[in-house]
């Protein structure tokens, strides 16, 4: 519990709010999620347990706050836990995961692809406390024709379209640029 508390205090200082912890029955882990501020208009919600097995943590964002985040996230780190358990390997940039249901009502978007944590200042991306060193990434929501496209071309491929299309990705309403 030391370092999801030392996880939760980096958190606090990037992200400018205290997070509020919520356990969901698809994987036993914590999650906090931490509301808008002045400074970062949307909420972003986080794994605190994650890095016990694949030293990584992982991020989502969302402009209002929606609880079925907090659902598709815990399912996501199930996925990343049973890959861990069977193979011993963990994500990488550009692993997609399925929702298995759109991300939230109204959307289209039923899929994650993993990434940097691009949308952070400098420091939020490692967290060391002299023993552990435990990296974030994020989420981003995607539609099936888009999970599609980024299996054949790859993640800088699909990074490219969305960007040149102005796709804004923390928008989880969006239509598929694809």
């Amino acid at each position: 519990m030391i370092v999801v508390k030392q996880l939760m205090d980096h958190c606090h200082r990037f992200f400018g709010s205290q997070g509020d912890l919520y356990q969901s029955e698809d994987a036993d882990i914590l999650i906090a999620v931490y509301p808008a501020t002045r400074k970062r208009g949307w909420w972003t919600y986080a794994t605190l347990e994650l890095h016990k097995m694949v030293a990584t943590e992982y991020l989502v964002y969302s402009y209002q706050f929606e609880q079925r985040m907090i659902t598709h996230l815990a399912r996501v780190a199930a996925q990343v836990i049973r890959q861990w358990e069977s193979q011993s390997t963990r994500m990488e940039s550009g692993s997609i995961f399925s929702l298995g249901d759109t991300i939230v009502e109204k959307s289209v978007l039923n899929h994650m692809v993993l990434t940097p944590a691009y949308y952070e200042e400098a420091g939020l991306e490692y967290y060391t406390n002299g023993k552990d060193v435990i990296r974030f990434m994020m989420l981003h929501a995607i539609a099936d024709s888009e999970a599609k496209f980024l299996e054949q071309y790859g993640l800088m491929a699909l990074q490219e379209w969305l960007a040149h299309s102005g796709v804004d990705s923390l928008n989880v309403t969006r239509t598929p640029a694809i």
